[in-house]
């Protein structure tokens, strides 16, 4: 599958990549940095290998002859992923201070690891969240069905009487209302 992502790319440079890559485009970026090339090159060799929506537009503007720090403020203006930004602004740095430059690279490298292992434990938290609340509001109410066919005296009071049905409408209505309240805590986090 992944091979296949990589093929697509290369037959279709113009297309968006996405930035999923952004990792492994860094990692390599690092490696060839301490083979010995400057970070302009660097950046334009692990476009061909590990194509990314920032590498590929720091790859083109470098090869129009545009100083990398002025790549990275031009792109700025159009990034919104924060992973992305995050990256620009290191690599704008380093291209403008110097300095170890792979080993900043590598610690870029583990901060956006670290992060997408954050946004994956959100993930699998809310998904728990969310299965947890299916069953608390299915739960009940298979109960009640169940007590209202064992027991003749439950059953009269839940579906003959005022105070039955007001009780089966607040269960209920509070049973949604919980399911709801849960699924906007989850979706706002």
């Amino acid at each position: 599958m992944r091979r296949e992502r990589v093929l697509h790319r290369r037959r279709h440079p113009t297309e968006s990549v996405g930035n999923d890559d952004l990792s492994d485009a860094l990692a390599s970026i690092a490696r060839s940095l301490r083979s010995g090339h400057s970070l302009s090159a660097a950046i334009v060799a692990s476009t061909k290998h590990h194509p990314t929506d920032v590498t590929r537009f720091l790859g083109r503007r470098l090869a129009a002859d545009v100083a990398l720090s002025e790549a990275c403020r031009e792109m700025l203006r159009n990034e919104n992923d924060r992973d992305a930004v995050m990256t620009i602004h290191v690599l704008g740095l380093c291209a403008s201070t110097g300095g170890d430059i792979a080993s900043t690279i590598d610690s870029l490298v583990v901060t956006l690891d670290e992060r997408a292992h954050a946004r994956a434990e959100r993930r699998a938290q809310a998904a728990t969240a969310l299965a947890s609340t299916r069953l608390i509001t299915w739960l009940p109410i298979g109960c009640g069905v169940f007590i209202m066919i064992d027991d003749a005296n439950v059953r009269h009071v839940l579906l003959a009487t005022p105070l039955g049905w007001t009780c089966v409408g607040i269960g209920v209505g509070l049973n949604l209302l919980g399911r709801r309240w849960t699924r906007h805590l989850v979706e706002s986090s």
